[in-house]
């Protein structure tokens, strides 16, 4: 449920800041790069904006208007931020077309345009003390130069109304001989200047990598909670692919102002770069794209037509400079998107291959798609018979042998260690016997010498006088009666020069012999026939000691050569494994593993389960996920458990995750690499076009078919 609410949380916030950075652009964020003061609006300037706005032709009350919507109209309308205020001290700039309408006059505060009331033009000056609101998509001025809108009603019954049309303002630019600058007409963009300022997809290819992450983060959680991530990120990406490819619509193309002047290069004295001063048109700071430096001098100090869109980039020039002409002969092309899509894709993967088993679903999703078939045995002589694929049914019931495997895997349940009776062997071959050891008997029969000596169960037994063994008893001391056959038990089992160290020269100190190898030759040759040894308690417990830790050593190294021994199955018919460890036999498992018994207990134990899993009745079903033969001629078949409805649509949905992850990444590495070469392929065509369009020398270029 955190996982679940954590994604929301970061959903919501992904779609506020897209919707705030993109499709809020309000002229009042434009405003606030500048410095003014802020104040709430008072009741009588609120009343006489409704009463100035009532006034203009084609004002109609919509809810619409509450909203700004990019592109729609500049008509002043009410918004709910209308009750702001904005105070600002700044110049302000005229354009008009050449019929000279007050209509047609357009007034900009560099290149933010604002409505003027008609009436006031006349009282524009240079620096202008001005008060603004936000009204819809421009901003309305309540005060210019210490005029209110709250007494415009009175200044229209005062003032004839052809004041207004003859008044002359310093700060405007009009349509006269002296003047520098003249505004054509203005213009929406065209559709191939559009795509230089449309969003390139970034924004969106960000959102679909993290749609990703949580369409990720869902096949780590419960299918309950599962739907609850994976809806809104396939939302988010339906929502992001969408925006990338949408047609433009009207109210998305940009205005563009058709002016015709004189360029002029603007720099500092002493300047040595003359290609970083700046050129202006008027008072207009011209940005041209960084690829038109080498050409524009052409233009500078010449009456030139020039197209400027709202941020005064420079969209055309003259003759031959112009964006719309080089997206239609070279398309743009945008890799920015398929470069994060890309390493989305790959990071999303490797994550995928890292955490969530992707091999068992993608199989089981591809056999429910075509289909199972259900095959139930219980020979092998059937089975053999049978042509196994994967995706088929299998069950199969008969009498095999538990797998010994030689390293135990994290995911198996080792109930029987040292068998694995999740995977079982199936063949006509004879069971294997039970472990045998040599070494085993060897090391029984000595500590059978040992407990007979050290524990008699009474006096009778010993092989001495009854009377002195009585007395013996009494004085608390033990009595080895048959010295020499210890000797000779111990030499049999520790027959290497490095066995049983600390044992022989315990036996060697009780004898005073000079070595290890004369002790054995007199306990061969009878000589210490009849010699007994009298020990007292504390090294009596001693010598047990040392002769309990030589059997452990040996227990211990003939079990795991036993177990060895039954890691080698004989060769052909099938083993049976199961995907999930689940086990396939039946039988009780011991209550405390093999290798947490003391040594002697491990061999006995190892006995008693080899019996009972070398030859053991199992029930192994599933559908089968793999099909192999190994070098012996044994066909391994691998079983999962056949999931249910809910599981079997989480599997097919992780399948599909990860088919779709694999085409994005192969689709966006190609798009990406094809990108980039048309992109530099696109930059080295445009600096030929336009060096051939401006030396003619150099070519016979083919005359610009402009749509200008």
């Amino acid at each position: 449920m955190i996982i679940t609410l954590l994604a929301l949380a970061i959903i919501l916030t992904v779609a506020i800041i897209v919707y705030v950075t993109r499709y809020r652009a309000s002229p009042e964020k434009i405003l606030l790069r500048t410095p003014a003061s802020l104040r709430k609006i008072s009741s009588d300037e609120k009343q006489a904006v409704i009463r100035y706005l009532a006034r203009m032709p084609g004002h109609t009350r919509s809810f619409l208007p509450l909203i700004n919507r990019p592109g729609a109209s500049k008509n002043p309308v009410l918004t709910l931020k209308s009750n702001r205020v904005y105070s600002v001290t700044h110049p302000i700039t005229r354009y008009g077309l050449s019929t000279e309408s007050p209509q047609q006059r357009r007034y900009y505060l560099d290149t933010l345009e604002i409505h003027l009331p008609p009436l006031w033009e006349q009282f524009i000056t240079a620096e202008n003390s001005i008060e603004l609101i936000p009204a819809g998509n421009i901003l309305l001025v309540t005060a210019l130069n210490g005029h209110q809108l709250t007494s415009y009603d009175r200044e229209i019954s005062e003032l004839p109304a052809q004041r207004s049309a003859t008044a002359n303002s310093p700060a405007s630019i009009r349509k006269e001989r002296s003047s520098n600058i003249e505004l054509l007409h203005i213009r929406k963009e065209t559709p191939e200047e559009h795509q230089l300022s449309r969003p390139d997809g970034t924004a969106e290819a960000l959102i679909i990598c993290l749609a990703m992450l949580i369409l990720f983060l869902s096949q780590l959680v419960p299918p309950g909670v599962m739907l609850w991530l994976a809806l809104p990120a396939l939302l988010m990406i339906a929502g992001s692919v969408w925006f990338i490819y949408r047609p433009a619509r009207p109210g998305d193309f940009r205005e563009i102002h058709c002016m015709q002047g004189i360029p002029k290069r603007w720099g500092l004295f002493g300047e040595s770069n003359q290609e970083q001063s700046n050129i202006s048109l008027g008072v207009i700071d011209l940005r041209y794209p960084e690829y038109w430096k080498p050409y524009i001098h052409h233009d500078l100090g010449k009456i030139t037509e020039i197209d400027i869109n709202s941020s005064k980039q420079v969209v055309r020039q003259g003759r031959f400079l112009s964006l719309h002409d080089e997206i239609r002969e070279f398309p743009l092309v945008r890799w920015r998107k398929n470069a994060i899509l890309a390493l989305g894709s790959i990071l999303t993967l490797i994550m995928m291959l890292s955490w969530v088993p992707t091999g068992t679903p993608f199989k089981l999703s591809l056999a429910w798609l075509q289909g199972t078939q259900r095959i139930e045995v219980t020979s092998l002589k059937q089975l053999s018979t049978m042509k196994l694929q994967v995706g088929d049914l299998l069950n199969v019931k008969g009498q095999g042998m538990c797998s010994v495997p030689g390293t135990y895997q994290g995911n198996r349940m080792n109930g029987y260690m040292p068998f694995d009776c999740s995977a079982i062997y199936w063949n006509n071959a004879t069971p294997l016997p039970l472990p045998q050891s040599e070494t085993i008997d060897e090391t029984l029969a000595l500590l059978e010498t040992i407990r007979r000596q050290l524990h008699p169960g009474s006096t009778d037994t010993l092989k001495i006088n009854p009377q002195l063994a009585l007395a013996i008893e009494k004085s608390g001391m033990i009595l080895l009666d048959d010295f020499s056959d210890i000797v000779i038990q111990t030499n049999q089992l520790c027959a290497q020069p490095m066995d049983c160290t600390r044992l022989k020269n315990a036996l060697v100190n009780l004898e005073n012999a000079r070595d290890w190898n004369v002790l054995v030759a007199k306990a061969k040759s009878g000589q210490l026939n009849g010699i007994n040894v009298l020990l007292r308690p504390v090294s009596a417990t001693t010598l047990e000691n040392l002769v309990n830790s030589a059997a452990a050593t040996f227990f211990t190294s003939e079990t795991r050569k036993a177990i060895e021994t039954l890691n080698s199955p004989p060769p052909g018919g099938y083993l049976l494994i199961s995907d999930q460890g689940h086990q396939f036999v039946r039988q009780p498992q011991p209550d405390v593993p093999l290798f947490n018994l003391d040594a002697p207990e491990q061999w006995d134990e190892l006995q008693r389960i080899s019996a009972m899993l070398l030859h053991t009745p199992f029930n192994a079903s599933g559908i089968i996920t793999a099909l192999a033969v190994d070098a012996n001629g044994t066909t391994h078949v691998s079983l999962h458990e056949v999931p249910g409805q809910g599981v079997l649509w989480r599997y097919l949905v992780t399948s599909l995750f990860l088919i779709a992850l694999v085409v994005c990444l192969v689709v966006n590495c190609v798009l990406l690499l094809r990108g980039i070469r048309k992109d530099h392929l696109r930059s080295i065509a445009i600096q030929q076009y336009y060096d051939k369009c401006f030396n003619p020398t150099l070519g016979n270029p083919r005359e610009p078919r402009s749509l200008f």
